[in-house]
């Protein structure tokens, strides 16, 4: 077991209950501590909570828990990986699954939908019975249909912003009509972003733009900068296909010349692939947000891989600069460098010490900032 699976491991057995697996509601809110209980009332907004003792709270619950509206919010609510959790668990009395990781159930837990159990060094999973009687109660075609468009809809939110960093709703509005056959309106995108803005989300309205969440709404400096940045340039639009993929945060294109510094770090640099992965990863991510070529050396320095001859730095550095200028860009709507320079005629940037357009907020192999105790990017909490 990895180190992220023995943190995460330990975090579900923290948040879980101690004991032999129970199946029934009115078994599982008894085991519950004050706290989770008084947590519980508070998401469903019970009134006169805090005035409660633990055995009023027990019997408070249930009705706010079980109520068809409120399941019908949290599945619509609820993420890709949250959904099939849901949807898995409700043909079985309990899962046993010692690596689910927080971010797939910290929702549903926190809503009442979801328990979990630590019995026997084992975690178990368990959705109440009474809970997939009210779910029997739901219009499944409806909410299926509804979380289908509200998905969709997200996923091109999620892809302009991870390939723009900033964005007009009209430009995602005339990007969804475009690839699909059914219209979006900007009241339905106002509407839907409104939604699930109630849960955290990687992006955000600043000014009337849709925004990523990297911008700190009490310093807009660097959004500003990069609108300016931006003015009267085209923007990427790939076909649907290549589209979808940006939706990902963690998706980026693997060019030769990724491959190509990957290779030569394998080879001259450090035979562990794993490591090199990681690195190359880190990397791309650096040249993305045009980190300066220290930034980038110091990805190597921080796992104590070491240069032996300033030909080797100068190969390496010439390596990350073709990297750089075949890697997407906010500050070129999506385009690379080089794309760029073919569109425009504009010469190519290249990375020099000090040269920053959007300094990395937390790196993709940091702890994640939801405390969940994985790697930013392996969180599903994030």
């Amino acid at each position: 077991m990895t180190d992220f699976s023995r943190r995460y491991r330990q975090k579900q057995i923290e948040d879980a209950i101690k004991g032999e697996v129970r199946l029934k509601l009115h078994e599982i809110l008894p085991l519950l501590s004050k706290n989770r209980l008084t947590s519980l009332a508070s998401s469903m907004g019970l009134h006169g909570r805090s005035k409660m003792n633990k055995s009023e709270l027990e019997a408070a619950l249930p009705p706010y828990l079980l109520d068809v509206n409120h399941l019908e919010f949290v599945l619509l609510m609820s993420r890709e990986d949250e959904f099939r959790f849901y949807l898995d668990l409700l043909h079985e009395p309990y899962i046993q699954n010692d690596e689910i990781t927080p971010g797939v159930c910290r929702y549903l837990m926190a809503l009442g939908i979801l328990f979990s159990f630590f019995n026997e060094d084992k975690l178990y999973f368990v959705i109440p019975e009474e809970v997939k009687g009210a779910h029997r109660q739901l219009d499944w075609d409806r909410i299926v249909r509804i979380r289908a468009r509200q998905q969709l809809v997200l996923r091109y939110v999620e892809v302009t912003i991870n390939l723009y960093g900033v964005c007009r709703p009209e430009l995602l509005i005339d990007i969804f009509n475009e690839q699909n056959d059914h219209n979006l309106s900007m009241s339905e995108l106002e509407e839907i972003c409104e939604i699930h803005l109630v849960r955290m989300q990687t992006f955000q309205w600043i000014h009337g733009y849709l925004a990523s969440d990297y911008f700190e709404l009490d310093d807009l400096q660097e959004f500003h900068g990069l609108l300016m940045n931006i003015q009267n340039k085209p923007r990427y639009v790939p076909d649907k296909e290549e589209l979808l993929k940006h939706a990902d945060d963690l998706y980026y294109e693997k060019t030769p010349q990724l491959m190509q510094l990957r290779m030569y770090i394998l080879n001259q640099l450090c035979d562990d692939s794993e490591l090199v992965d990681e690195i190359i990863s880190d990397i791309q991510l650096a040249c993305s947000m045009e980190e300066p070529l220290q930034e980038i050396i110091h990805e190597l320095e921080r796992r104590n891989i070491a240069f032996e001859s300033m030909d080797q730095v100068k190969r390496f550095a010439d390596l990350v600069v073709e990297v750089y200028n075949n890697t997407r860009l906010w500050s070129n709507c999506g385009y690379t460098p080089i794309e760029m320079r073919a569109l425009t005629g504009a010469s190519v940037n290249r990375p020099v010490p000090g040269q920053r357009v959007v300094p990395l907020k937390v790196g993709r192999n940091e702890p994640c900032p939801c405390g969940s105790g994985l790697k930013h990017k392996k969180c599903s909490g994030k």
